[in-house]
C-alpha cells in the first residue's frame, strides 16, 4: 500500500466525539468566534453570487463549514473522506446534505459546483496539490482555500530573520510541551500523527497553479489566529479572560503582520476561473484582499 493510500485509510477511521459537536456548533463562544472571523472573508463571493452552489472539502468538523455557508440560503454540499461526522449532522438537521468524497480523486463531472472551500483540510492531504487540481476542475467559478500561511516563501520580511526565530521559539515550545507530557502543536519536521507532512500554501505557489493553467485572477487576504484551550466553552458575549488573550495576540500579531514585521499566520486563497466582475473585485478589495488580474497565455487561442 502507498503512502497516501495509507493516509486516506487512517483518515477514513477519523471519528470526533460527540461532545466536540456539541460545542462547536455553538455560535455563542469565543471558538466560533474565531472560526467566523475566517469564513467572513467568504462574505464578498457571497453577496456577489447569492444563488451560487458550493462544495465543502475536508469539512469532518461535523459540517460547520457547509453550515456557515448554508445560512445565507446557498446550496452546499459537505464531504469528507470520512463521513460519520457529516451524517449525524445531516440526521439532526445541522446541515443539508453531504457525502463521502477523497479530495485527490472527486467523484463529480467538471464544473459541478460554481465554488469550492477548503478550510483548514488542504494542509492535511497526503498530495494536496493534487487535490486542488482537482478543486479547480470541479467549480464553475473558482476555488478559496483557507490555510496556513507558508512562513518561507510568501515573506515580506527581509532578511528572513523573523520567520526562522518563529519556528525556532514554537520548536523551544514543543520542546517544552513534551517535557510536560503534552501534546506539541506538530511533530518536528512538520509531520503529523497520521504521517502526513503538514503543507503551508504561500501567494506564489497560489499564483503559479492559475498561471499554469491559464486562469485569470486570483485573490489573497493574510489574517492571523490564536487558539487557548478552553475557548469552546467560553461565551463570546461574556469577554472573558480567554477571549481577552485571544484577541490582543490576534491583534498584536496582525498588527505585525500588516508592518512586515512578520507573515500573517493564515492565508485565504482563491483561484478563479473568468475574471471577477467589477463589483465583486471592489467588494474583495473593500474586505482588505489583494486581487490580482494575472496576464494570459499569449499561446492559447482566444487571447
Amino acid at each position: 500500500m502507498t503512502f497516501h493510500e495509507t493516509s486516506y485509510r487512517k483518515h477514513s477511521e477519523r471519528k470526533d466525539e460527540l461532545k466536540d459537536f456539541n460545542a462547536w456548533k455553538q455560535k455563542d463562544t469565543v471558538d466560533y468566534w474565531r472560526h467566523k472571523r475566517m469564513y467572513d472573508n467568504l462574505i464578498p463571493l457571497i453577496k456577489s453570487y447569492p444563488k451560487s452552489k458550493w462544495l465543502t472539502l475536508g469539512d469532518g468538523r461535523f459540517g460547520t463549514d457547509a453550515n456557515y455557508l448554508e445560512s445565507f440560503g446557498l446550496d452546499v454540499l459537505a464531504t469528507d473522506i470520512s463521513t460519520e461526522n457529516l451524517n449525524y449532522a445531516k440526521e439532526i438537521g445541522f446541515i443539508k446534505a453531504c457525502q463521502t468524497e477523497n479530495a485527490e480523486k472527486l467523484s463529480f463531472p467538471d464544473n459541478a459546483f460554481d465554488f469550492v472551500l477548503c478550510k483548514e483540510s488542504y494542509h492535511h492531504f497526503p498530495r494536496p496539490m493534487v487535490a486542488l487540481y482537482e478543486m479547480i476542475r470541479v467549480s464553475k467559478i473558482g476555488v478559496v482555500l483557507i490555510e496556513p500561511n507558508d512562513y518561507n516563501i510568501s515573506s515580506s520580511v527581509s532578511p528572513r530573520l523573523l520567520p526562522s526565530f518563529s519556528q525556532l521559539w514554537q520548536s523551544i515550545k514543543n520542546e517544552i510541551k513534551i517535557a510536560m507530557g503534552k501534546k506539541p502543536y506538530y511533530h518536528f519536521g512538520n509531520y503529523e500523527e497520521s504521517g502526513n507532512y503538514v503543507f503551508s500554501i504561500s501567494e506564489r505557489e497560489i499564483e503559479k497553479v492559475a498561471l499554469g493553467i491559464d486562469l485569470p485572477t486570483v485573490i489573497f487576504r493574510g489574517q492571523d489566529d490564536h487558539y487557548i484551550e478552553g475557548v469552546e466553552e467560553e461565551k463570546i458575549a461574556q469577554q472573558g479572560p480567554l477571549y481577552q488573550k485571544v484577541k490582543k495576540n490576534i491583534d498584536s500579531s496582525e498588527s505585525k503582520s500588516r508592518k512586515g514585521f512578520k507573515n500573517f499566520g493564515l492565508l485565504v486563497a482563491g483561484v478563479f476561473k473568468d475574471e471577477l466582475s467589477g463589483d465583486c473585485q471592489q467588494s474583495l478589495l473593500h474586505a482588505g484582499f489583494t486581487v490580482k488580474n494575472l496576464p494570459r497565455n499569449p499561446f492559447v487561442k482566444g487571447h
